[in-house]
């Protein structure tokens, strides 16, 4: 078939997906039976490294940006001990694939973690880990944590005292 040797062409896989797009949104209901050429040939040469990569930031899922994503879990494994200080970060490749995005967002992530004294860099040797993230300071307007030790401690108060008079009401209901 002549699309397949042009479907390992970057530039051709483009241009297919913004067509296979185009057809999706003006034709919702009958992409697949209007067009099965265009459905088959999507399915079968769109592999995971030849889709078009979403550009640098752009928010996915959860409308956090992915380099977002990628900081916000490496300075939980910080914070927590799973990377220690002097440890190596993994290399960019392999938080690539671990959190499926391109290797710019793992820099870009990196970056920034750098950019908070979280990390540094040596040229040649990698990426470790310099200090743990401080405490996060409470936002105005949130509770401490020790207020809320004590609106769980009242909540528990009042639910017992509700499971008793349950209790009462369901004895008087039987009798």
């Amino acid at each position: 078939m002549v699309l397949a040797r042009y479907s390992r062409r970057p530039s051709f896989m483009y241009k297919v997906h913004y067509v296979y797009k185009v057809v999706k949104e003006v034709f919702p209901m009958t992409t697949p039976t209007l067009h099965p050429l265009l459905s088959n040939l999507m399915c079968c040469t769109m592999s995971s490294s030849s889709e078009p990569s979403q550009e640098e930031g752009v928010a996915v899922g959860n409308g956090q940006p992915e380099y977002q994503r990628v900081m916000e879990d490496l300075r939980r494994q910080i914070a927590a001990g799973h990377l220690a200080i002097g440890d190596p970060i993994p290399s960019t490749a392999k938080l690539g694939s671990q959190y499926n995005v391109s290797s710019t967002v793992v820099r870009r992530a990196v970056t920034e973690l750098t950019a908070e004294g979280l990390l540094y860099g040596q040229a040649g040797k990698g990426v470790f880990v310099r200090t743990r993230p401080a405490p996060a300071e409470p936002v105005e307007g949130q509770p401490t944590r020790a207020e809320l030790a004590a609106t769980v401690k009242r909540l528990e108060t009042r639910l017992d005292a509700m499971a008793a008079r349950v209790e009462a009401l369901e004895r008087e209901r039987e009798s």
